[in-house]
């Protein structure tokens, strides 16, 4: 028998598209505006290789988001109705809009829920932020915006400033630059 006649046929979908199958599923949240795209494109690339689904959330469900570089999407669902049984991790969308992040409280919610049930917890840039306020990262070693050193290390974090930090299944970056290594350090985490 053939490789090709060995390989599991794909489903196709009523238009003819091809079904992804997923291992698991992370919830990202979004800022409403401001989002850091390439940073967002990277980690959810990275994911959907390992056969890791994405559901995208923000403020408002069906609404159109607009990120720094100007790109534009419709998030999947509303933060407010989530929780993190479903999902095997979490992901803060950084930006220049993810200091709205760390005011909300679902967004709290749903990160003590993830460090809570061991899962993946990812953030970049300034919605690092929000870990902090969440309590989530004492004696970890995180990075994020160099603004935030002070607030994290009062938190109880040790701060250290490179491209992107993990300290197990902890997961940051510094800003939208790290995005490859963010994108590869979340892949890391999810496979194990």
């Amino acid at each position: 028998m053939s490789k090709k006649e060995a390989a599991p046929k794909q489903q196709l979908d009523e238009l003819g598209l091809v079904v992804h199958t997923y291992v698991s599923t992370v919830l990202v949240v979004v800022p409403p505006s401001g989002y850091a795209e390439t940073t967002l494109r990277y980690a959810r690339s990275a994911l959907f290789n390992v056969h890791v689904g994405t559901r995208v959330v923000s403020s408002q469900d069906g609404a159109f988001l607009r990120g720094e570089l100007q790109d534009e999407f419709q998030v999947d669902g509303s933060l407010a109705e989530e929780t993190m049984d479903p999902y095997s991790g979490l992901i803060l969308c950084g930006g220049v809009g993810a200091g709205w992040l760390a005011e909300q409280p679902d967004v709290l919610r749903l990160t003590r829920a993830a460090r809570q049930q061991d899962k993946l917890i990812g953030a970049f840039g300034l919605a690092v932020a929000a870990l902090a306020r969440a309590d989530v990262v004492r004696r970890k070693r995180v990075t994020g915006e160099r603004l935030l050193r002070a607030q994290l290390e009062a938190a109880g974090a040790r701060y250290t400033g490179t491209q992107v930090e993990r300290d197990g299944k902890l997961v940051t970056g510094l800003d939208d630059a790290s995005g490859f290594r963010f994108g590869k350090a979340l892949v890391q985490v999810v496979s194990i």
